[in-house]
């Protein structure tokens, strides 16, 4: 294992299949050397080491618009986009944005386990709606909302990772995405699409954004390149009503301290304008299909009768369901003596009793030798616990 670019906590030796990261090899390095080295030389190296446009780089956001009218058929302009850092720094900033401390907000159950955090980490209330085959269960969702509605409170966002959800891999299908919207309408609440594993698909084509079905209307939609060209660059994109990214560029934090991260931004935008990035994701795409292939191969192979586990069509994760008789807690034990790492369902529920018999597991960073030998080890565990 080659720790310069490894996830914290990882050492020597380990396999790390809780590490949602992009692996190093996979990072385009020598692209980014020469659109940097470039940079460097040319007349634009001062502007890119200054205060930046509030709003981001002119020139990627016209990219990215342009891109997104042509890929979706969307109907937007420069006005409804804005450069952030990261859906990290994009979830904050809507979070920081529209509620205050006690707001409820909703969530699936699972989720991503670091907007949860900030979500905790701004005092909010949480409540939680399960996930099937086909993404959140859409009655139970409205029950939450009657419930809510009955105590004279009303949620003021729904958070969702619609394309092969972190944790579970599970794509939510157009029928509940529109069910969503017609809830969001009743009862006034908006939508945070956090969309960051979309172009790593493997299969046809993806059920229209919310973003599209809803017209724009009180929906959010965030974008990185964290997945798909590299996460130290801290660059994503957010659309929105054109009014609601004023809203955004104008406030104080971007005034003071200019758009999001100019100076990779500039590099992104130089790389994207090469149409190295659209090319390098293709690319992607069938080097983690290939990971993906192998580890739904291995779990095959190595898990005993009783533990299932879903078959996503893109992204990097796997969502593992063991049997009543094994705890997610003692599994991890036991696979830590033999340095084999995964993520813990506990962590991907608001209440984490709910995921004790739930565990994640990333094909996206460890070698495909190394994903091969950590499913099988954890296929012998669980084996051995269930016995």
């Amino acid at each position: 294992m080659n720790l310069e670019s490894a996830p914290q906590g990882v050492v020597a030796g380990s396999i790390p299949l809780f590490a949602g990261h992009p692996a190093r090899e996979l990072l385009p390095i020598d692209g980014l050397r020469r659109v940097m080295s470039a940079a460097w030389e040319g007349s634009d190296a001062a502007r890119m080491l200054n205060y930046g446009d509030e709003q981001g780089n002119r020139q990627l956001i016209e990219f990215l618009a342009a891109r997104l009218r042509r890929r979706e058929r969307l109907d937007i302009s420069r006005d409804n986009l804005m450069i952030i850092g990261g859906s990290t720094g994009g979830v904050g900033m809507l979070t920081q944005h529209l509620t205050v401390p006690g707001d409820v907000v909703l969530v699936d159950a699972p989720s991503y386990r670091d907007a949860l955090h900030i979500f905790r980490d701004h005092q909010l209330e949480l409540r939680a709606a399960p996930i099937d085959d086909e993404g959140i269960v859409i009655d139970e969702l409205e029950r939450i909302l009657q419930q809510l509605a009955a105590s004279g409170v009303a949620p003021r966002f729904y958070y969702v990772v619609p394309n092969f959800q972190n944790p579970t891999g599970i794509t939510l299908s157009r029928e509940r995405r529109e069910a969503v919207i017609a809830l969001s309408r009743a009862y006034g609440f908006a939508i945070i699409e956090d969309d960051v594993y979309s172009d790593i698909r493997f299969g046809g084509a993806l059920p229209a954004s919310f973003f599209a079905l809803a017209r724009g209307q009180n929906v959010f939609r965030l974008g990185s390149f964290s997945k798909t060209l590299a996460p130290g660059l801290r660059v994503g994109w957010l659309v929105a009503e054109a009014r609601r990214i004023a809203g955004f560029v104008g406030s104080g934090m971007l005034r003071m301290g200019g758009g999001a991260n100019p100076f990779s931004a500039a590099v992104v935008a130089d790389y994207c304008g090469s149409g190295a990035w659209e090319a390098h994701v293709e690319w992607l795409r069938g080097q983690y299909q290939k990971r993906r292939d192998l580890a739904l191969a291995a779990l095959k192979a190595s898990m005993p009768a009783g533990v299932t586990w879903t078959r996503p069509q893109g992204g990097y994760f796997i969502w593992l369901r063991l049997p009543s008789s094994v705890h997610a807690d003692e599994l991890e034990a036991r696979a830590q003596e033999g340095n084999v790492y995964f993520a813990s369902g506990k962590g991907f529920y608001i209440h984490p009793a709910a995921g004790a018999h739930h565990l994640r597991l990333s094909f996206s960073y460890v070698p495909l030798p190394d994903l091969q030998a950590g499913i099988d080890a954890l296929g012998r565990l669980i084996a051995q616990l269930m016995a």
